[in-house]
Parts: C-alpha cells; structure tokens; sequence
C-alpha cells in the first residue's frame, strides 16, 4: 500500500516535466511528420495538398541528400574517434596531476565554454590563406613554399574536423575524467602488489570501469556531430565538398521555401540519429556485460 501511494506521488511529481518534454519534443516532431505528408511551399502556398509519402521517395532519388549523408557520416566517425582518444588522454594526465589541477581542468574546459560561432570565426581567420596567423607560421619556418588553401575543396573537411575536435574534446576529457574519479584507489593498489605494470593496469581495470562513461560520451558526442551546422556554416558554408545533412536542410527550408520536402528530410535525419543511438546504446552494453 505504502508503495503503491510512492508510486503515484512519483507520477504527480512527474507530470510537468514529462508535459514539458513532450510539448518542446514530441510536437515539434509530429508536427514536422505531418508537414512531410505535403508539397507545401511558401512560394507556392495555394499548391499545397497531400502527398503521402512522396516526398520521402524522392529521397531516395536525391543524390545530394545521399553525399550529404556520406560526408555527415564521415565528419561524426572521424571527429568523434579523435575526440574520444585525444580526451582519454587528457583525461589520463589530468588524473595525475596534484599541483595545479583547478587551474588545468578550468583551462581545458576554454574551447568548449566559448560560443560555437565564435570558435568558427576564429578559425576562419587562422586558417585564411592569405592573412590567416596558420599560413604565416609555416611560412616563416620554411615548411610552405606559398599559402596552403586550408578551406579550399583538398582540406576543407579536414580543417573542419581539426576544428570540432578543437572545440569539443574538452567535453570527452570532462566525462572521461569523472570516470577516472570514481575509480576506486584500492583496484589500482592491489594491481601494484601484484605486480601489474601500466598497460596491464588500464586494460584491466581501468578501461572496463571506464565503458559506461566512454558510452555516455559518444553517445552524445556522436549526435551532436551528426546534427553539426554552426561550425561548418560559418567556416566554408557547406562549400569545398563540407555540406551536412542540416545545412542541407536549411537550404531546402528557407532558400526554397520547400516545408514539405524539408520536413521530410528533418524526419529522416530524426530517424537517422535515434537508430544510430539505439545501436550505439546496444553495442555498449554488449560490450560492457562480463564475458
């Protein structure tokens, strides 16, 4: 009886948030699925009418929505991979440092607290090839001959990634450092009597206790990357081969005015994005269960 009445108070006490999540969540979702369902055009709007799911069949005839999702899948894989081992390794010294922790850990944490557009325009400049500081650099000891064209169609995605690694492995290095907190001392004491070396220790111990926080880590380090448009935006535009699905959704929705079309390919990246979290979820736990 006691807990049945916890159990209802629970879901009292629940109510708004879960309102809450479902007014700024779930509508604005439905109300994308059934504007995908029309040919809705605001240049056209006396035009609309409904479609079903033609629109999402023209998706699979779109060559841009499909090399737009080649370069998405190859900007999250790349960037996410580099964030993920150059934070463990951040994470891993900022475990072992005694003197000076407060004032590391705040200075690691720079390019991530700093506004996205702000960290692409900086960007933007060091990487220009005529006054941009990167070329400068290189110039004057001698490694370039004349100005590398960092953003151009050669390096553009490649300067892109160097710049979202930049930005967001501070946020790896944090979760990752967490984890490394709440390892116990006593795992890492008994290691040593036995004579454990480094390697042994951290396969071991420390990257089997560190899975779930890696997980956590990935798992939003992997949806942010797919959804990335502020970055790329400000840095090329999508040009030079960089355009994203969501930059190419912001074209077709407000250059084109198409709502119906744009709609239709939000669902598709929402459906992109929530497998690709299932499975990432699935592989983690598999990974995690004792073998």
């Amino acid at each position: 009886m006691i807990r049945r009445h916890e159990t209802r108070l629970a879901l009292w006490l629940l109510t708004p948030a879960l309102a809450f999540v479902i007014v700024l969540g779930a509508f604005p979702v439905c109300s994308q699925f059934v504007l995908s369902l029309t040919d809705l055009n605001l240049k056209f709007p006396a035009e609309q009418g409904f479609v079903g799911l033609s629109n999402f069949a023209r998706l699979l005839g779109d060559d841009a929505f499909w090399r737009d999702l080649g370069q998405t899948f190859t900007f999250t894989v790349v960037s996410v991979s580099l964030e993920l081992l150059l934070g463990l390794a951040i994470a891993l010294i900022l475990n072992n440092v005694i003197r000076g922790r407060t004032a590391m850990n705040s200075s690691i944490l720079m390019p991530w607290v700093l506004p996205t557009v702000v960290a692409a325009t900086m960007w933007s400049l060091l990487l220009n090839d005529r006054i941009g500081l990167v070329n400068s650099v290189l110039g004057r000891i001698g490694l370039t001959d004349a100005p590398i064209v960092w953003l151009g169609p050669r390096l553009a995605m490649t300067s892109v990634i160097l710049a979202d690694v930049w930005k967001t492995t501070p946020f790896v290095a944090i979760i990752l450092l967490a984890g490394l907190k709440s390892i116990p001392r006593q795992y890492y004491e008994a290691a040593e009597i036995d004579g454990a070396g480094r390697w042994a220790t951290f396969r071991a111990i420390t990257l089997p206790l560190l899975k779930p926080f890696i997980a956590v880590a990935v798992l939003f380090r992997a949806m942010d990357a797919f959804r990335i448009f502020d970055l790329i935006w400000v840095l090329t535009g999508g040009a030079s081969r960089t355009e994203t699905l969501s930059i190419y959704i912001y074209r077709v929705l407000f250059r084109y005015s198409d709502l119906g079309y744009g709609s239709a390919m939000t669902v598709a990246l929402f459906a992109i994005i929530f497998l690709m979290s299932l499975g990432l979820i699935r592989f983690m736990r598999l990974s995690s269960e004792p073998r």
